[in-house]
């Protein structure tokens, strides 16, 4: 038989063997993360696709329990933003904090209202009227209420004809989404709960931040936002 004919029969095999994928068999056998995370990029439509994410997941976890840095469990978090351990995740990441957090902060604005409980709309307990005093910090709160925000900047509203100035720090509640502004409801002594249009410019969505619970010297304690706290 012809050489050429001989190696042009041959080239499909040899073509197919070359190009074998990784089967889920390969995968159960190694049992590993990089095994299942192999067998999903070589199959994305393989029949056993949801099971190999599910032990990828499962053998993700199993690596990293252990560990006592916050950034492995951050890791799993984005990782799986929907993933089996979410809520674990989440408390090894407060523990860890907790375990790591300062003694004593600097409050880092001037008349930081402290709040009775770690959200916007509690009640005032006291100021903390100077930047720069040292308070004692007892715990932390990760706030996740996209609703909560304060002013960034000083804003002036107008109600029923009256002008009315707010200085930046104010608390306010967010009641819609104007796309370049927003509608929001602010609370104040002299008149009342009020609701007024402003520039997303000019607030600071509060989701997400943390809250410390705090001891001033004059044994006020409650709540600071996190933006006016500098851990020492």
């Amino acid at each position: 038989m012809n050489k050429n004919i001989l190696l042009v029969l041959l080239f499909p095999v040899l073509f197919v063997y070359g190009c074998n994928t990784y089967t889920w068999e390969d995968a159960q056998q190694e049992d590993t993360y990089e095994a299942y995370q192999t067998y999903i990029e070589e199959n994305p439509e393989g029949e056993f696709v949801d099971e190999a994410q599910q032990l990828l997941e499962l053998r993700y976890w199993e690596s990293i329990r252990s560990d006592s840095s916050t950034t492995s469990f951050q890791t799993y978090l984005n990782r799986f933003p929907n993933g089996q351990f979410q809520s674990e995740a989440e408390e090894k990441i407060d523990q860890i904090a907790r375990a790591n957090l300062a003694t004593e902060g600097r409050v880092t604005g001037s008349n930081v209202i402290i709040r009775s409980d770690h959200t916007t709309e509690s009640n005032s307990v006291g100021v903390v009227a100077r930047e720069g005093t040292i308070v004692e910090i007892l715990d932390f709160y990760n706030s996740g209420n996209s609703k909560e925000a304060i002013l960034s900047k000083d804003a002036t509203f107008v109600q029923n004809g009256q002008q009315i100035n707010l200085t930046s720090g104010k608390a306010v509640t967010i009641l819609s989404d104007q796309i370049d502004s927003v509608r929001v409801s602010v609370s104040t002594a002299q008149y009342g709960t009020i609701e007024a249009t402003i520039s997303k410019e000019n607030i600071e969505p509060i989701s997400g931040e943390r809250w410390y619970e705090i001891t001033t010297r004059d044994n006020i304690t409650g709540w600071i936002y996190g933006k006016f706290i500098e851990e020492l």
